[in-house]
């Protein structure tokens, strides 16, 4: 499932393609894509004015009112005509057309007139100013869940997936079955300081492309090259030497190095 990262990557991109066109014309070939049925009326004719992203969600804003796309597993948004799984098509007054194109058919668009309140139990923004490592130790202050997955819950922290977890996680020495309320303040200041980072730089990179995560033309991101735990059980610790070990937690795979990540309970 694309994350931050690669979400911020297709914003951009249609930052530069799609801001300013006029829609004309509405396809959904995948009915289950689109919702609500009755949007239509209020879409047409309205000229794109911004193109954002909120956690894993891009905000395509009209004059009034705003599509919210949800890319899910293998969704993606091209201005490239795609020869299959085409769930959704916006035809555009200049000729331009942009298509939602998703394989497995779980990503979602939705019509809103108030996209901030559709979104409002989303957590913070880990890029964002508010979030600051004071914020995050208060955040964290008793909780008894244990932290990978709480920083996998969308209401806590917002934009944060698989493999931005496991590698900021790694970078800050944390174990990932750490309970989340017992990490000290200076750790919670590292883990703080490895989520922005981590994201940071893997936006620069266009984000991570293992499998399916594609944008704009089809070009993939680069920042698998730097990835130092996901995807490397077995493999020694570009730290220690010890194995990266995989588990299974909160029914996600989760990669760790038992020597150089200390858990705290």
């Amino acid at each position: 499932m694309p994350e931050l990262p690669e979400v911020e990557t297709v914003v951009r991109g249609l930052q530069e393609t799609i801001v300013g066109e006029t829609l004309i014309d509405l396809e959904i070939p995948w009915e289950k894509a689109f919702s609500p049925d009755d949007a239509y009326d209020s879409l047409m004719g309205k000229t794109i004015t911004t193109v954002s992203r909120r956690a894993k969600f891009i905000i395509i804003e009209f004059e009034k009112g705003a599509l919210v796309v949800h890319l899910r597993m293998t969704g993606k948004l091209t201005p490239v005509y795609p020869e299959k799984h085409v769930t959704v098509i916006l035809h555009f007054q200049s000729g331009n057309a942009l298509y939602f194109q998703d394989m497995r058919k779980f990503g979602r668009m939705v019509y809103t007139d108030d996209p901030q309140n559709l979104l409002s139990h989303l957590g913070p923004e880990p890029l964002s100013a508010e979030f600051t490592p004071t914020l995050f130790w208060t955040m964290l202050k008793g909780r008894k869940q244990k932290l990978k997955p709480l920083l996998l819950d969308q209401t806590f922290l917002a934009g944060l997936g698989n493999i931005y977890v496991d590698e900021a996680l790694f970078q800050a020495g944390i174990h990932p079955e750490s309970k989340a309320g017992s990490i000290p303040w200076k750790n919670i200041q590292s883990l703080h300081g490895a989520i922005q980072s981590i994201l940071s730089r893997s936006i620069e990179a266009q984000g991570t492309t293992i499998l399916n995560f594609s944008h704009g033309d089809n070009l993939s991101g680069t920042f698998q090259t730097a990835l130092q735990v996901y995807g490397r059980k077995d493999e020694p610790c570009i730290v220690c030497e010890t194995a990266i070990k995989k588990i299974k937690l909160a029914q996600r795979g989760t990669h760790f190095c038992p020597g150089c990540q200390r858990m705290y309970l």
